[in-house]
């Protein structure tokens, strides 16, 4: 009953935001003269198709971190898997989002090497996001050097807060990989101790032997780094083309790569799809960057249009989940925990009637020793 009502004051929060911006939209005739006046049509489908490379990238990331632990996984699978997270972590169904029905699944199919299946999706997420925080650092670095216009007095100590908040998460981030992927992390002394821990000994004996395979192949992790930083510019490419296919003056190119990842960390905050959050920091961003008088409320329409096409995109998984929807429906109401060797063992297709290639075999012996 608890979870119901998170998700209840998420969807409140979400929706209340979204009705504010509506409200102050329509008392402004720039939002009519946006929705009435031409669009440029090719431009709002190259960034449809834009989002949707992006997208299928952050999948194939995934892949290469699963497969970077001789994990059994096809491309195929990360496409299936990632739509469907896609569409739960958009929609935030239940009370199991999308990274947590992808690790359960993928978990489910490595009963031997359940714990490291499961960190590779969270691992991906913090690849992800790190490379975004990086993004929103040389962002905010490359304000402070051109003297970028951020705005009123209040939006610029805002800035500088979110700024030094960023600077610290990034230097803080590549300290802790540098410490997780160094030689001694895995054989140090306490790091030996932790893996005869009651209880937990065994998971924390397979995670250090996840990092040490990642610490043998850090040129993939880069690249998986990389495709990350990709991803992100992708969208603020998608952006860029969304206000220019949109009647009405916006930032120029390069301003997007500032104001784009500083309104996705606002979509990371925990409501359903971060809708509200984005609109509302992407909104206020085009009004800084450029004068409320001159944009109106085109960022407003742009993060609007940006939502559809997330909706197009969730659509694909949505399809994916009423193909299998008594399959999705049993793993939502499991939770890693739950996980028997037994139910581990069972055959799990994620999408029917296609079944899954994800095979059960036994890991190699080195692969589960820890270096």
């Amino acid at each position: 009953m608890k979870r119901i009502i998170i998700q209840v004051c998420k969807y409140a929060v979400s929706f209340s935001l979204l009705a504010y911006l509506f409200y102050s939209a329509s008392r402004n005739d720039s939002f009519r003269d946006l929705i009435d006046q031409p669009k440029h049509w090719g431009l709002l489908v190259i960034a449809l198709l834009v989002t949707m490379a992006a997208t299928m990238l952050s999948m194939v990331r995934w892949y290469l971190l699963v497969r970077a632990l001789d994990l059994p996984f096809t491309l195929r699978d990360a496409f299936r898997l990632g739509f469907l997270g896609y569409m739960f972590n958009f929609f935030s169904f239940g009370v199991v989002g999308g990274d947590l029905l992808k690790a359960v699944t993928i978990a489910r199919q490595q009963p031997e090497r359940r714990a490291e299946a499961m960190a590779t999706v969270f691992i991906d997420r913090a690849v992800g996001l790190y490379a975004l925080f990086i993004l929103v650092t040389c962002g905010f670095l490359w304000i402070n050097a051109t003297g970028f216009e951020v705005g009123s007095e209040t939006v610029s100590s805002a800035i500088d807060r979110l700024s030094q908040v960023a600077i610290g998460v990034t230097a803080v981030g590549a300290v802790a990989g540098c410490v997780i992927l160094s030689p001694g992390f895995t054989r140090n002394p306490l790091s030996r101790a932790a893996t005869r821990l009651p209880v937990i000994g065994g998971v924390v004996e397979r995670l250090l032997g996840a990092a040490e395979m990642y610490r043998r192949r850090i040129p993939l992790l880069m690249v998986a780094m990389g495709m990350s930083v990709l991803v992100h510019c992708m969208s603020a490419v998608s952006i860029y083309l969304l206000a220019s296919g949109l009647p009405g003056p916006a930032p120029s190119f390069a301003t997007h790569f500032v104001i784009v990842p500083i309104a996705t960390v606002a979509a990371a905050v925990p409501l359903p799809g971060g809708l509200g959050a984005f609109e509302m920091a992407l909104n206020l961003l085009y009004r800084n960057a450029m004068g409320a008088a001159t944009v109106g409320s085109k960022g407003f329409v742009v993060a609007l249009a940006a939502l559809v096409i997330k909706l197009l995109i969730a659509a694909v998984g949505m399809v994916m989940y009423l193909a299998s929807r008594k399959r999705i429906e049993d793993l939502m109401h499991e939770t890693p925990g739950e996980l028997t060797p037994e139910s581990a063992n069972e055959p799990a297709p994620i999408l029917a009637p296609a079944p899954s290639r994800l095979v059960d075999s036994p890991a190699p012996a080195a692969a589960r020793r820890v270096a």
